[in-house]
């Protein structure tokens, strides 16, 4: 947490350096997977994101926007299916974001794309395994948080729209740019972070 916290602080000092014209809030859901070459047998999972945002606009249409986002990512595997039990394992790797975003806005539709950085936060490898009507009977859960790269890099593209009380709603995707894997068992399998998010936001002042 102690980078979430470090990262709003950054964003909050430059909003008073006059650097950024408005400040704002996201937050909302996310729809996850690994992508590349070892990871034909990956499903989505869902998670959430969520944190502040800053916009400096250089004239009506277009901006710069600094972002700092806590975000839960990773994927889904299913490992058996028989006629009454199901196995899977998920992994659960929650990420700091930090977007650099190019803004641009016309009558309340936008488009925001750039790179990004992550760190990481903290990472679990669970298994479980459920009954065929669904109830679950087993759950292990062991903390990998060493695993992954402390920092990973993506790049990043949105679309969505702004009323003009501020309130906008955006779809998002995020592709991983490098191997997410430093130690453990995935050390040398292409795996790369992937996802969309579907996120409200509040942009305080309106657009």
């Amino acid at each position: 947490m102690k980078r979430f916290l470090l990262a709003m602080c950054c964003l909050v000092l430059v909003t008073g350096t006059g650097f950024a014209q408005q400040l704002g809030f996201k937050g909302g859901a996310t729809y996850t997977t690994f992508s590349g070459a070892d990871t034909d047998n990956y499903k989505y999972r869902v998670g959430y994101t969520g944190g502040i945002f800053l916009q400096k606009h250089f004239n009506n249409m277009m901006a710069m926007q600094l972002e700092a986002l806590y975000t839960s990512k990773g994927a889904r595997r299913e490992i058996y299916s028989g006629s009454n039990l199901q196995t899977a394992e998920v992994f659960k790797l929650n990420y700091i974001d930090i977007p650099v975003l190019f803004h641009v806005s016309a009558s309340g539709v936008f488009f925001d794309l750039g790179p990004q950085v992550s760190f990481i936060y903290n990472a679990s490898h669970v298994h479980e395994a459920h009954s065929s009507s669904g109830d679950k009977i087993v759950t292990t859960k062991h903390n990998i948080s060493d695993n992954p790269y402390t920092i990973d890099f993506a790049y990043v593209g949105s679309v969505g729209y702004r009323a003009t009380n501020g309130l906008g709603l955006e779809v998002r995707y995020t592709g991983g740019l490098k191997k997410i894997d430093d130690e453990g068992a995935f050390v040398n399998r292409e795996r790369r972070n992937s996802g969309f998010s579907l996120m409200l936001s509040y942009l305080l002042g309106g657009r």
